[in-house]
């Protein structure tokens, strides 16, 4: 290979992978937001989008491959060929016998079987074209999942490390206190044990922490940047949701993206029980020929023009392509039917959860309160140097705060989950109107 040839080929690939390195370098904001973090379902340079841009790039290339093969075809055939003259040949006569003809041909007709396969590679496309959306969908939710996943670790660990040094003040002073003398052993022992409960616990909450941080990172395609510190969206908990269920599962078996997918597939497999039907069609072929030749012969023709037709007598696998086809199409409605199952199922499971959360967020609310006025009146209580339990208070509140954001994020991630199923629109739109 010579030094141009591979200066061009490495200046190809390298503006060929500029773009992925570029998306893979881009730097996540600081804080994190929750918006910034959703927009990372789209990351060109995450495997799941290279795969499946891969499959479409194939599935189009097929798909030109198939057009192609029906379009013209030129071919240039020659021979070099060195002869030798026999004894009767006229003087003059060459010992060459080289030749070059051009030849151009086409298929004309082939009775469906060209457009079943298109239309077969075309369903394919959209089929695969729905299962990048799906993806896109999920990669969206699981980011969504794995972003609540790290607040709520941060948010255990807060309680928890709170609980630690309220652990460690018992148990030091009750050291100290059995040094005097006024407390006996038995009770520092048991100060000590739950101390180290505790321990066990804050160290859960720290490793919590770091792994909910790379499920996130890994999920965003950015292994290497692991955030420190996220925004906390705002969520409302009080939206309407529709009454009627039978309106959900009708929406959703129509409009979800698994619904979609479904039907494509089943689409598909039904196009290629016209491709085996058509596979023993009879075909016809145009070929335009002309030729050169060294040696004059009058058994040569300068050029020729030729019609060529099959029409197969006799396949033994012809049925059996036909079963095969028919039997994957069945095989799709099996599957369809089995994502209408799903579908209907979790519409009324989401339905379900939803409204539970949001009773149980009601509840969070009201033993929330009552833990802030509990806290203020251990506050004040320690202030006036009164024996008070301010540290549990304070515990209390964390942990009663961190339950109430886990079910909040909870009620998020299962609305979002139903609008990605019947739509925001639709969820949104007044109950009366549905």
């Amino acid at each position: 290979m010579t030094l141009t040839a591979f200066t061009r080929s490495g200046l190809f690939w390298l503006l060929a992978l500029l773009p992925l390195t570029l998306a893979a370098a881009d730097p996540l904001p600081e804080p994190l937001t929750f918006e910034a973090a959703l927009n990372t379902a789209r990351n060109p340079a995450h495997f799941d989008l290279l795969q499946i841009e891969q499959q479409l790039a194939a599935l189009r290339a097929e798909l030109g491959i198939n057009q192609g093969e029906y379009g013209f075809s030129v071919a240039l055939q020659g021979r070099f060929r060195e002869v030798g003259t026999s004894d009767f040949a006229l003087p003059g006569d060459e010992d060459g016998d080289n030749a070059a003809s051009l030849i151009v041909s086409k298929p004309l007709y082939d009775f469906g079987l060209q457009n079943s396969r298109e239309s077969y590679l075309t369903l394919q496309l959209q089929a695969l074209e729905q299962q990048k959306y799906l993806m896109l969908e999920r990669r969206r939710l699981n980011i969504m999942e794995k972003y609540f996943a790290v607040l709520n670790a941060d948010n255990d660990f807060i309680a928890e490390n709170e609980a630690l040094a309220i652990g460690f003040i018992r148990y030091d002073n009750a050291v100290e206190d059995q040094a005097l003398g006024l407390v006996a052993e038995i009770e520092v022992l048991r100060l000590q044990s739950e101390y180290e409960l505790i321990r066990q616990r804050r160290s859960l909450a720290v490793h919590q922490q770091r792994l909910t941080r790379s499920l996130l990172a890994e999920v965003m395609g950015y292994p290497d940047q692991l955030s420190s510190d996220l925004e906390i969206p705002l969520i409302d908990w009080q939206r309407n949701l529709p009454d009627e269920l039978d309106t959900l599962i009708a929406q959703a078996l129509t409009h979800s993206p698994e619904a979609r997918l479904a039907n494509a597939r089943a689409r598909a497999a039904q196009t290629a029980i016209g491709i085996a039907e058509s596979s023993n069609n009879p075909s016809l072929d145009l070929e335009l020929e002309v030729s050169s030749y060294e040696r004059d012969s009058r058994l040569r023709d300068d050029w020729r023009a030729s019609l060529y037709f099959e029409i197969p007598i006799y396949s033994a696998a012809s049925a059996d392509k036909i079963d095969l086809a028919q039997a994957k199409h069945r095989l799709a409605l099996a599957d369809q039917q089995q994502s209408q199952s799903h579908l209907r199922l979790e519409v009324l499971e989401l339905w379900q959860k939803i409204q539970q959360l949001q009773l149980k967020i009601q509840g969070h609310a009201i033993e929330q309160d009552y833990r802030d006025r509990y806290l203020d009146r251990s506050r004040a209580e320690y202030e006036l140097e009164f024996k008070t339990d301010l540290g549990d208070s304070m515990v209390l509140y964390s942990r009663s705060n961190s339950q109430r954001l886990r079910s909040l994020y909870a009620y998020e991630l299962a609305y979002q989950r139903l609008s990605a199923l019947v739509g925001s629109e639709f969820l949104n739109q007044p109950t009366s109107s549905q």
